[in-house]
């Protein structure tokens, strides 16, 4: 047999058989690429970086715009503006102390609130301008008031007023603050969730005496910033280690209030959020025993009962935390935080999409960062404000479906 006859006979097939493979690797490369568009898509990701030297509070109007606000090294306090969703920053020349510490933000139509240890700042202009309101005092934490805060008019805000705990309400888009406190709390109100007009639930806490009750979580340091080494703190063990934890409500706009889980000793709560009157979920941490981890608990019957459904122990010299929780829908929502080493920690965001039942934390984390603010504008978008500890700055990162 001639091996060229054999060859030319065969070419006509081996076309073929080419042309064939040659398409089927073009679709199997297609499909390689939009799977990795997929998953790509389905993550968070750093979207700016360096913004502030600190950022704590962050909101958003919608999907593109929104604020973020903290301080700056050398220049003190600042409000930042995106209208790209997040890929840029604009200082809103807000106008501040030197001393000025701001810890959150909240937005509704076109009013953005931001409150700080000197009380708080209202825009009604979409954040060209910002003025300071009356009657509020040390808040934490800022949320409107139901689905949208009646068009931007009501915000709650919680924290210490007049020297007692509780929540200030706003009706005008800021401008004035009625503080509602209560003798109900035996530790600080931190954080609040709004689900109507009328009621509200309290989550609040404390944690050793040693850090400043100001600072979002134990693990800052004395300079205010967090430390880059964790898990450092000496054990305590007992009622008197300077941790408590407490859930309050309010059904009647806080003329009364109840107190509906507390204890000493173990842990505090950090942020609270609820998609209705009845579901809540809130969030806690402890750098040491017993507790010594980060876990979410739930309520589905008004609060009446609170389950733990989630919990991060420490391991070794690996910790978590959780700072704060937003709902996207009534079964989907981010809880946020870090994975602290030793070496540098990781931004946690930890995803449930049965209403808080089960948490899945192992998908979504981002090397070096610290996840400080969350503000959730639907199941494809939310953004949080980021500290690098490795640069000692912060950004915002941005989930994508």
């Amino acid at each position: 047999v001639n091996l060229s006859d054999v060859v030319i006979s065969t070419l006509p097939q081996l076309s073929v058989w080419l042309a064939y493979l040659n398409k089927s690797m073009f679709k199997i490369a297609a499909v390689a690429i939009a799977l990795v568009a997929i998953v790509a898509a389905d993550d968070w990701a750093i979207v700016a970086k360096d913004v502030l030297g600190t950022d704590l509070g962050i909101g958003f109007r919608n999907a593109d715009e929104g604020f973020v606000a903290g301080d700056s090294n050398g220049v003190g306090p600042q409000i930042m503006k995106t209208m790209d969703g997040g890929k840029t920053w604009n200082n809103t020349q807000a106008n501040f102390g030197a001393d000025a510490l701001l810890l959150a933000l909240g937005v509704a139509d076109t009013t953005t609130i931001v409150s700080g240890i000197f009380g708080e700042l209202y825009s009604d202009d979409d954040g060209k301008t910002f003025n300071p309101s009356l009657g509020g005092g040390l808040s934490q934490s800022v949320r409107y008031l139901g689905k949208d805060g009646d068009g931007g008019e009501k915000f709650g805000v919680a924290g210490t007023y007049r020297g007692q705990q509780g929540v200030a309400i706003t009706v005008d888009g800021g401008r004035l603050f009625k503080p509602l406190t209560s003798d109900v709390f035996f530790t600080e109100a931190r954080y609040a969730a709004f689900p109507t007009d009328d009621v509200w639930y309290v989550a609040a806490g404390e944690f050793p005496s040693n850090d400043n009750a100001t600072r979002r979580t134990v693990h800052y340091g004395d300079d205010g910033r967090i430390s880059l080494k964790q898990g450092a703190r000496p054990s305590k063990v007992g009622d008197d280690n300077g941790y408590k934890a407490q859930l309050a409500k309010t059904t009647d706009g806080g003329q009364t209030w109840k107190s509906l889980f507390g204890v000493n000793g173990s842990f505090y709560f950090n942020g609270i959020d609820c998609t209705s009157v009845d579901h809540c979920c809130a969030v806690g941490e402890s750098a040491d025993p017993p507790f010594q981890g980060a876990g979410i608990w739930c309520t589905e019957d008004a609060g009446a009962s609170w389950n733990r459904t989630f919990y991060a122990p420490y391991q070794g010299d690996v910790g978590f935390s959780l700072l704060d929780v937003r709902w996207a829908t009534s079964t989907m929502g981010w809880a946020i935080g870090g994975e602290l080493q030793a070496v540098a920690p990781k931004a946690w965001f930890v995803k449930t999409e049965d209403g808080g039942k089960t948490w899945d934390p192992l998908k979504h984390q981002l090397f070096g960062y610290y996840a400080l603010g969350l503000d959730v504008v639907s199941e494809s978008v939310a953004y949080a404000a980021v500290d690098n500890l490795l640069t000692q700055t912060s950004g915002v990162a941005k989930y994508t479906l």
